[in-house]
């Protein structure tokens, strides 16, 4: 969930093993390993949005390294795979349709 938004829904396993969405990576890549204490954490660039003033397309556009003009403009598709979901212009699998 993003901005009061699900962003991607799916089988937990398959969701965590593959994300489809840009922010979940983010979150599963910002989590920390155990008795690794070698590695800095990894964070999503950028600040959560304000829900009372969300920015115009993708709420998480301004912290997406895919994000491009569409996203701007247009809020984003739910893409579908199986029985997975994710609401983005640019799932991070390529045979998502």
């Amino acid at each position: 969930m993003y901005a009061g938004r699900i962003v991607e829904s799916g089988p937990v396993n398959s969701v965590l093993d593959n994300p489809l969405h840009p922010y979940t990576k983010g979150l599963l890549e910002s989590v920390p390993k155990i008795g690794d204490n070698r590695h800095r954490l990894s964070q999503i660039a950028g600040m959560t949005p304000s829900l009372l003033n969300l920015p115009s397309g993708c709420p998480f556009r301004p912290r997406c390294w895919k994000a491009d003009d569409q996203c701007i403009q247009n809020p984003p598709v739910t893409a579908k795979k199986g029985n997975r979901f994710a609401r983005c212009h640019w799932p991070l699998e390529e045979n998502v349709t």
